[in-house]
């Protein structure tokens, strides 16, 4: 009884089975979050990803401020040094400002600026979409239509098996989609053109 219950707890502690959340209250106002990595994703400027005090808060939370108006233009934030297959991805996220665009969305199984998947919501559009980028080229394969407020918290949330991806918008599931194009890589934020968007608590489960 008692080995089964040391065994059970060993299993529990180890990292790779354990949720990981960034709230980014210990990263400096100012500075980009310490475990990040940033890119970019077609023309213009590079994306400005920093962590700042929530606006009408006092919560950190991280900020892509660049409002470069290229419309094929899509700044990604990446955690840096881990790769994952199965993953459940879940953020909040507010569209500040935006008139091309106010997306925001994660990515998984990122292998580079040119190859990932990407599941986004739109505020100016109303709906959320998964995509693949395949050698820069971002190619829709399902979108549903949804009301994305501006100027509103919204919790994204994807769970990827295998070859099978379910996006959920606040609470509601939105996409159900397959695809074998990517098997691993990493995970992170992305937004597009001149979207200003807030994020806050990142969470990556098993």
């Amino acid at each position: 009884m008692i080995l089964s219950l040391i065994a059970v707890l060993t299993l529990i502690s180890v990292p790779g089975n354990m949720p990981r959340s960034f709230t980014f209250e210990s990263d400096p106002v100012g500075a980009p979050p310490a475990h990040f990595e940033f890119a970019r994703t077609g023309h213009g400027a590079a994306g400005k990803w920093t962590v700042e005090v929530e606006r009408g808060g006092k919560n950190h939370v991280l900020l892509q401020s660049s409002a470069d108006k290229t419309d094929y233009r899509f700044p990604v934030a990446v955690v840096k040094n881990e790769s994952f297959r199965d993953v459940t991805l879940t953020v909040r996220a507010r569209p500040l400002a935006g008139e091309i665009d106010q997306g925001f969305g994660v990515v998984w199984r990122y292998r580079n600026a040119d190859n990932y998947y990407i599941t986004r919501c739109n505020a100016l559009e109303d709906n959320c979409t998964i995509y693949h980028v395949i050698n820069g080229s971002r190619r829709p394969f399902q979108n549903h239509s949804v009301k994305v407020a501006s100027n509103a918290w919204h919790t994204l949330k994807m769970e990827a098996r295998g070859n099978h991806f379910v996006v959920w918008f606040d609470g509601a599931k939105v996409l159900d989609a397959r695809d074998d194009t990517f098997q691993s890589g990493q995970v992170g934020l992305w937004t597009k053109a001149d979207s200003v968007i807030e994020f806050d608590d990142f969470t990556i489960a098993p």
